[in-house]
């Protein structure tokens, strides 16, 4: 994201406003977006509790109608797109309310190593593990099935932290759908990020270190030219 000091922030599909109050201390003029009544609200608390500034809005991110042409300088979708239906829809929207020059931010699990996809069924990416006889994991090698069949999935969440897990939906598309979707609304794709985890995350999270072999995210900077 680079220094957002002075700039205008538009956090799509914003959640409980986690990165909205990330770019907001980092003295950003943040608004904040997400379909969710209750996380919008949640996120409202917190504002009350502490506030930033924040604008929140529930809004669907391909229907922006709110906003004006040209009004924001950055875009910020986290962890997101790939769980939107209308994707397509949603860059149209982020490239219509960005300023010439102004960047939309997009973090996704990276589509070409996605290790939740169900299909018919069945699962059709994973990983091949070893388990030692002290029960801990060793990841052998990603594989992967039917990576241009575009569909939907759902997959249930679990972990540690939350009271109770919970279903959710993705939809499955090639690394091109992203990318020619971003060129077809008048974006150029400026810079692509495959993450690899820090040595203290993996020793937070032992688990993160298949990640040092396949990318688990994908981050995509997409410019809007300066002219037409």
């Amino acid at each position: 994201m680079g220094n957002v000091k002075g700039k205008k922030v538009l956090d799509l599909a914003c959640g409980e406003g986690r990165f909205a109050r990330f770019f907001a201390s980092a003295r950003a003029e943040v608004t904040g977006i997400d379909i969710s009544e209750d996380l919008i609200k949640a996120a409202l608390e917190e504002e009350n509790r502490h506030p930033l500034g924040i604008e929140y809005l529930v809004s669907d991110a391909a229907n922006l109608d709110m906003f004006d042409s040209e009004s924001f300088d950055v875009a910020y979708c986290y962890m997101a797109l790939m769980d939107i239906r209308d994707y397509e829809g949603t860059i149209s929207e982020a490239a219509r309310v960005l300023r010439k020059g102004g960047r939309f931010i997009v973090i996704i699990i990276h589509p070409c190593f996605n290790f939740l996809r169900v299909l018919d069924g069945k699962m059709v990416s994973g990983w091949d593990k070893h388990i030692h006889e002290n029960g801990t994991k060793e990841f052998l090698r990603y594989w992967l099935s039917d990576y241009f069949r575009r569909h939907s999935y759902t997959f249930e969440w679990k972990h540690d932290r939350l009271p109770s897990s919970f279903v959710t939906t993705g939809f499955h598309r090639t690394l091109s759908d992203y990318i020619n979707a971003i060129a077809d609304h008048g974006l150029i794709a400026t810079r692509l990020l495959e993450p690899q985890p820090l040595t203290k995350g993996i020793e937070l999270h032992p688990a993160m270190k298949k990640h040092q072999m396949v990318p688990f995210s994908l981050g995509i900077e997409a410019t809007k030219p300066q002219r037409n």
